[in-house]
């Protein structure tokens, strides 16, 4: 077992080297730092086992430097060292992501066993979480490459080329899973144990994209107080993969080319070069070959990041994996949520089957987090009552021709009991016309469903407005509009 590297940040230097001499005799290599400034320095520097930060340092507080150092991905652990007026701090810091504190004085004693603690309690974590994430992967991969003849089609190019180290275009509409095949070339290659570091180059503008590829140096510009490092050296050894290709600057897109030639980088505002080893796969939903013919991508990067092509079929040229695809998503976000498991009607699922799915993998996988998160089948099926009039959905009738319309959760029971149009309202008290068209009535069903829709999921995040944006899948400010126009206030 290699041996800890512990880092001691206080300004005390009697208890500095006490600490430094008692845990050296227990077997661990300790650098000392005396404030923030010569903290951060070392930070970059190595790669520790456990910190200790002393809550009070001459240039500010120790709970300081536990941002920085979880803003770069470490699960360090952290130890605050406080004092008895030291309480507010030591919940800051503890918020933050500190692991755990120990108050002064204490004995070696009381010192080393925290440590070993949160060492202990991090591995234990981090294999955790090693077992779940290799149990995704299989899971990802069985589902990826289910039942569809398209799909066995991308499953034998990713089985072929996944031990090498060409680079791979991965092509397909938006939602199609780009990235799951890119993590699958990466988790059946010989670099599974490296790192697999995601860039989504249309997220950032240029500058910032730049210094989040190759990093910069300190100094480098305003606001630049210390080295970053970039994606292209946190995926050495391992796999990057640059999704969204098409929207990189065509600056960076020949800095880009140098990197696929040379194998080396140099970071913004550094004098050496950093080499760099990793596999390049990239993705995009735009016709890169229209895109060089005009001139707005490099061909010479074009030939090279294109030595094989993967094209990921869109859903509707699938349908055999809808089925499979609604029993995994149904499962994942059960657990998640911490829901009752629960079944799709035959109804909803022959809706399913005979929608286009313009959003494909990722529009299915959201309407079924919403089926979970909400319990009502009834809204999901007028929703799709509402896509049928857009023109994307054609087979919604069932055996009777009759409209399945949104059900109320008592009703949702029983799905095939069928609508009495002799009376004045639907079941869930929608009013109908005494002369209105079929569009018109699907029309009301739509903003019934919908003023419920969001006034359960405003409850259920007790009116916290960004977090139902995200569970209904819209913008904030639409959600915002929607709230008035549904008339709802918070009570």
């Amino acid at each position: 077992m290699p041996q800890s590297l512990v880092m001691v940040v206080d300004d005390d230097p009697v208890f500095t080297q006490f600490t430094q001499n008692f845990l050296t005799e227990n077997g661990m290599k300790v650098v000392t730092a005396f404030n923030k400034a010569e903290a951060l320095e070392l930070l970059d520097k190595h790669n520790f086992s456990c910190v200790i930060f002393d809550i009070f340092l001459p240039d500010g507080s120790g709970a300081d430097l536990i941002k920085p150092l979880r803003a770069n991905g470490s699960t360090t652990p952290i130890i605050m060292v406080s004092g008895q007026g030291d309480v507010e701090e030591v919940v800051r810091a503890m918020k933050d992501g500190a692991n755990d504190y120990i108050k002064k004085p204490f004995r070696g004693e009381e010192l080393l066993l925290k440590i070993q603690m949160v060492l202990e309690t991090t591995q234990a974590k981090w294999e955790l979480e090693e077992l779940k994430s290799k149990a995704r992967a299989e899971d990802e991969y069985k589902l990826l490459f289910s039942l569809s003849d398209r799909m066995s089609k991308v499953q034998a190019i990713v089985d072929q080329v996944a031990n090498t180290d060409i680079t791979v275009l991965i092509t397909g509409e938006s939602g199609t899973g780009k990235e799951l095949v890119a993590k699958s070339l990466h988790k059946i290659s010989d670099r599974v144990n490296e790192p697999f570091i995601k860039v989504n180059c249309a997220a950032l503008p240029r500058e910032l994209l730049e210094s989040e590829l190759f990093g910069f140096e300190r100094g480098a510009f305003t606001g630049a107080h210390r080295r970053k490092y970039g994606r292209f050296e946190m995926a050495q050894n391992g796999t990057i993969f640059l999704d969204e290709i098409s929207e990189m600057h065509q600056d960076l897109q020949s800095k880009l080319l140098h990197v696929l030639q040379e194998k080396q980088f140099f970071r913004i505002g550094g004098e050496k070069d950093v080499k760099v080893n990793c596999r390049i796969l990239t993705a995009t939903n735009k016709n890169l070959e229209r895109m060089v013919e005009e001139n707005r991508f490099r061909r010479d990067l074009f030939y090279r990041i294109n030595v094989v092509n993967i094209v990921v079929p869109p859903l509707r040229e699938r349908k055999e994996d809808v089925p499979l695809l609604v029993e995994y998503f149904l499962t994942r976000y059960s657990e998640m949520y911490n829901r009752e498991r629960v079944k799709i009607s035959p109804r909803l699922t022959d809706m399913f089957l005979n929608y286009s799915w313009p959003g494909n993998v990722r529009e299915l996988e959201n309407n079924i987090k919403r089926f979970v998160i909400l319990g009502n089948e009834g809204q999901l099926i007028a929703e799709f009552v509402r896509k049928k009039e857009n023109g994307a959905y054609t087979a919604y009738l069932d055996d009777r021709d009759e409209m399945v319309r949104p059900q109320s959760p008592r009703a949702a029971a029983n799905n095939h009991r069928p609508l009495n149009w002799n009376s004045k309202e639907i079941e869930d008290g929608i009013p109908l016309p005494d002369k209105g068209t079929l569009k018109e009535v699907s029309k009301i069903a739509q903003r019934k469903a919908e003023k419920e829709m969001i006034g359960r999921v405003l409850q259920q995040t007790r009116w916290n407005r960004r977090k139902a944006a995200e569970v209904l899948d819209i913008s904030y400010k639409a959600l915002l509009y929607k709230i008035k126009e549904c008339g709802l206030n918070q009570e």
